[in-house]
């Protein structure tokens, strides 16, 4: 958070990746998006006001047309996917 005058502000740092692989998104009926990582020059600093959901990007495990650089979408990512091991916090 930044203090511009008297007011407060939130800023996010995003990513910008590639539109999505044509092919896998047509014979996974639109359900598939995979998306090629743009780099470090793909980053914004947004204000998170205007975020209106927010995604993972995960790495593609698969080479697709030669590329490994690849990553997949999952919108609404639960704290279920997470594994969280107990003891490790009373250590």
């Amino acid at each position: 958070m930044k203090m511009l005058g008297a007011e407060s502000k939130a800023f996010a740092l995003v990513s910008f990746y590639s539109p999505p692989d044509d092919y896998l998104l047509h014979i996974s009926s639109n359900t598939l998006v995979v998306c090629r990582y743009q780099g470090e020059e793909a980053l914004v600093v947004i204000d998170v006001r205007s975020i209106l959901s927010v995604v993972v990007m995960v790495p593609f495990p698969f080479v697709v047309g030669g590329r490994d650089d690849q990553f997949f979408v999952i919108e609404k990512i639960k704290l279920d996917v997470i594994e969280v091991d107990s003891l490790d916090d009373n250590e």
